[in-house]
């Protein structure tokens, strides 16, 4: 596909996705024209104000070797987010975010627009709880001149001991119970290699996948292994080309919340088919940001490139790379 073909349906999607409110160009007459994209947030607080809005938006512009070569070159057009100053260290950081999503030969708009969403929304909450505690801590002083306050460093299931394993503990055999205990017909499932970020652990799954059943099938063995079935997160996503081209595909965040879509999204813009992707992520105690969406989606394309579904056919169901384990039957 050409760059302009490329371009022209990224920019159709975008607009259906975003709205012609918040993704639309600046010269409507002009089909070279630069498109203002604005990112609405929804932080914990709901504190917002006419003069503050909890947004932020860019000017983008398409050189003519987008998205095979180069990035889309952007500009920042908002100095708040909501209370929160956009100041050269948090531009540095989205400058650094969107590089390392940029890959060439892909579309990457709606990638750096989640990116930037979750990234400003962290940023904002960050500043919106320390003024709460700063207000608190006031009010402590005020009432009893004494100021002692135990901080929790966010850990989403309380004792994260329970759920996290490093990567020693995963290097082990994944294998699952065969399809005649599970009265499943059950694809073969090839496990890829452990990825570890701040003690955090990720594990992508993948087994080709031709109906529904089989991704039930799929999803029901690897539960029936105990270490997938205790990961924090087991996100999915499938694409099945059904007679006449039509496209089956769906997504499960498992609870974290929009890691399935993007999954999907990595499925649909690579173009595989057939396939069922799933990640276990088992959480350290250590919150990731925005990252965690980087590394799932990094253990997936890892896995994808070595069974074949990127730049090239898939292998049979009986195939897979010799790098990976396979499930025992």
């Amino acid at each position: 596909m050409s760059d302009q073909s490329a371009l022209s349906e990224e920019l159709l999607a975008l607009s259906s996705i975003f709205g012609d409110e918040s993704f639309y160009p600046v010269d409507p007459n002009n089909p070279l024209s630069p498109y203002i994209l604005r990112i609405n947030l929804t932080s914990d607080s709901t504190n917002q104000t006419f003069s503050s809005p909890k947004s932020i938006t860019l000017t983008l512009y398409f050189p003519s070797t987008y998205p095979s070569q180069d990035p889309p070159v952007y500009e920042i057009n908002s100095l708040y987010c909501g209370t929160l100053k956009i100041e050269d260290e948090i531009k540095k950081e989205i400058h650094e975010g969107f590089k390392e999503l940029f890959i060439p030969e892909e579309v990457v708009i709606f990638q750096w627009a989640e990116w930037l969403r979750e990234y400003m929304e962290g940023k904002l909450d960050e500043v919106e709880s320390k003024s709460r505690v700063d207000e608190e801590d006031s009010r402590n002083r005020e009432n009893s001149g004494i100021n002692h306050r135990d901080h929790n460093d966010g850990n989403i299931n309380g004792n994260h001991n329970d759920e996290s394993s490093n990567v020693s503990d995963l290097r082990g055999d994944f294998s699952t119970s065969n399809a005649d205990e599970l009265n499943l017909a059950c694809p073969s499932i090839t496990h890829g290699t452990p990825l570890e970020h701040k003690k955090s652990v990720f594990v992508a799954h993948l087994a080709p996948v031709n109906n529904v059943n089989e991704v039930k099938a799929v999803r029901e063995a690897l539960l029936s292994n105990k270490k997938i079935a205790r990961a924090t997160h087991n996100i999915l996503a499938y694409r099945i080309v059904l007679e006449g081209g039509v496209i089956l595909q769906d997504n499960d965040d498992d609870g974290e919340d929009a890691a399935g879509g993007r999954l999907l999204h990595l499925l649909q813009i690579l173009d595989a088919k057939n396939v069922l992707v799933i990640v276990s992520r088992w959480y350290g105690g250590i919150k990731l940001g925005p990252d965690r969406f980087k590394d799932i989606n990094n253990c997936a394309r890892d896995l994808l490139e070595q069974c074949g579904y990127i730049n090239g056919t898939a292998p049979p169901a009986e195939g897979g790379s010799k790098k990976h384990k396979k499930t025992k039957k």
